[in-house]
């Protein structure tokens, strides 16, 4: 990906260091996808352990891909677009609303309290991922020719 000026350097360096915690987060943590892949119901049980594995790592084939200019960010984006959903189904279905049914510290506690904050980012994100699409591709940078 070829860098225009400082703005697009840093709105860059933040898409990318976004992948990069989603990204650690889903492999070190599968089971709060997990958790909402079940509670959600988009996702039969069985399915669940795959799902939350391919998550992060398609994410992170996107992004490398983009980084090195393989491919645009629209793969990216649309692995955003994932998370964003699956978290903005979740709090539609009011699994983000607090009834004291669960034990501080549980992993629902934990994931549920999380749920609102999280899709606000990723939509932030993911606006800040078309923007910089968009960018990219309405103006291109060309590299000068090495011999004229």
């Amino acid at each position: 990906m070829k860098i225009k000026g400082y703005v697009h350097r840093f709105i860059t360096c933040f898409v990318f260091f976004t992948v990069a915690a989603i990204a650690i987060k889903g492999f070190f943590m599968p089971e709060n996808t997990g958790l909402l892949l079940i509670d959600t119901g988009l996702v039969p049980a069985m399915y669940v352990e795959p799902i939350t594995f391919a998550f992060p790592f398609a994410l992170t084939v996107c992004a490398l891909l983009a980084y090195f200019d393989i491919a645009s960010l629209k793969p990216t984006i649309f692995c955003f677009m994932l998370y964003t959903f699956l978290a903005g189904f979740a709090i539609q279905q009011g699994l983000n609303l607090d009834c004291n049914c669960y034990v501080t510290g549980s992993l629902e506690s934990l994931v549920y309290r999380e749920l609102e904050p999280q899709f606000f980012i990723l939509l932030i994100v993911t606006i800040v991922a078309c923007a910089l699409h968009v960018f990219n591709t309405q103006n291109p940078v060309q590299n000068p020719p090495y011999m004229v």
